[in-house]
Formats: structure tokens, C-alpha cells, sequence
């Protein structure tokens, strides 16, 4: 089976505990769609675990990559922790020069996005989703080539696209060549949704339930793409 889950946090408890409940094996895979640091308590353990995992499949998230920027020296404390980052920050510093380079070199390696068929349909997996200023149409049709609108908003600045909620915005006539599934944005605060509950929408899925978000109602969020089953945390 394929499980897809999002913006973890830190929050390795209740991250292990999802696996759990969905019964993760070895002949499964899981993709997870960035933010698996920052604003928890253990945020590196939660990192190992990913890593040490053959069948998980890490994509980046805007927090993953403000860490990488930390650790490239280009930007400060006081950036980082403004965007929760000041649990991962700390944790960082207590690791060996070496593991820092490591760390470095794994985060900036990773993609942005996978592209995957399951239960007869094709999905496109990525954190942020969509940048608004790098549309590409398919030629022969009227809809939006994401795959290579997410290449283009990338090479033109990365940082821009990681951190766009643009996706949740579009006017409705828009469509994209394949369902989008993306975390980033708490279904907490969609316009008209306002639940800890993934969200179907038309051209996209957003399963980021704002598990850093607990007290406001938030959970951690896992949707089985075979069969489109939900499990929360």
C-alpha cells in the first residue's frame, strides 16, 4: 500500500504511533511531503528514522530547507527561530562538525516532488504545490503541466516556490494534468473548510491538519492512496 502523510513537525510520538495504526511494513511505501522538523521536540529523531527507512520517501518541505540554509551559514539564528525552527536549531548545534556536513548534503538532495500511480490514477506529491508565476500549459491542452510549472518555479528560486500557498488560491476554472496532493498549508485555516480534516478539493489535496496545531484542534493526517482511506493522529 501507499501511504502519503505531511508535516510531522518534530513530533516523533505521534508519528510512530501513525505507524502504527496503519501497520507499516516493509511491503509498503510512505511519502512524506516535507515539514518533518521544526516546532516539535524531536525533530532529529524523527529525521534518523526517516533516513534509516528503505520505503520512505522524503520530499522537501520549507522547513527542511531553512535548516539546510542554517546549516550553510546563510542564514542566522534569529531567521530560523522566527519560523519555529529554534527546537531543530538546538539540536543541530549539539551534533558533530561531521554530522553537520552529512546533514547538509542529504537535506539539499532532496526532491521537491514524486510522481505516483496508485489505485489507477496518477498523483503528484509535493509540499507547497503550485506557484502562481510559473504556469506551463500542455500544448494540445488547456491544462496546467505541473510537473514542469514545478521545475520552472524552482530554478527561477526555490525558496519562493517551498513557501507558496498559491495553490489554495487559484480560481477554480484552473487544472492541473494530474491530481496534486500537498501538505504545507493547515486545512486548519482554508477558506470555508476551517477543519483538522483533509481536505478534497477540485484541482488538489491537502493533507496537512495542523498537527503542530494541536491545542487549536489539529491532528497528524495520513491518507492511503489506493483506496483514498484517512487515518489521524
Amino acid at each position: 500500500m501507499i501511504y502519503v502523510i505531511s508535516d510531522i513537525h518534530g513530533d516523533y510520538l505521534h508519528f510512530a504511533q501513525m505507524t502504527k495504526k496503519i501497520r507499516f511494513s516493509s511491503a509498503d511505501m510512505l511519502y512524506i511531503l516535507g515539514d518533518a522538523v521544526d516546532k516539535g521536540k524531536e525533530n532529529l529523531r524523527v529525521l534518523r528514522y526517516i533516513y534509516n527507512t528503505e520505503n520512505i520517501y522524503f520530499i522537501k518541505g520549507n522547513h527542511e530547507y531553512l535548516c539546510e540554509r542554517y546549516l550553510a551559514g546563510i542564514i542566522g539564528r534569529d531567521v530560523w527561530d522566527a519560523c519555529g525552527g529554534r527546537n531543530t536549531r538546538e539540536e543541530v548545534e549539539r551534533l558533530s562538525t561531521e554530522e553537520r556536513i552529512k546533514l547538509r548534503a542529504y537535506l539539499s538532495g532532496l526532491p521537491v516532488y514524486a510522481k505516483v500511480n496508485a489505485g489507477g490514477k496518477e498523483y503528484f506529491l509535493t509540499h507547497s504545490g503550485f506557484h502562481a508565476d510559473y504556469e506551463i500549459y500542455k500544448p494540445e491542452t488547456d491544462f496546467i503541466d505541473i510537473e514542469s510549472s514545478v521545475l520552472a518555479a524552482m530554478a527561477a528560486d526555490q525558496e519562493r516556490y517551498l513557501f507558496s500557498d498559491d495553490i489554495h488560491y487559484i480560481p477554480g476554472t484552473k487544472r492541473f494534468d494530474k491530481r496534486i496532493i500537498v501538505g504545507h498549508y493547515p486545512t486548519l485555516f482554508l477558506p470555508d473548510f476551517k477543519c483538522a480534516r483533509i481536505y478534497h478539493g477540485r484541482q488538489y489535496t491537502d493533507i496537512d491538519t495542523g498537527n503542530e496545531r494541536r491545542k487549536e484542534g489539529g491532528s497528524l493526517s495520513c491518507l492511503r492512496l489506493e483506496d483514498g482511506q484517512e487515518f489521524y493522529i
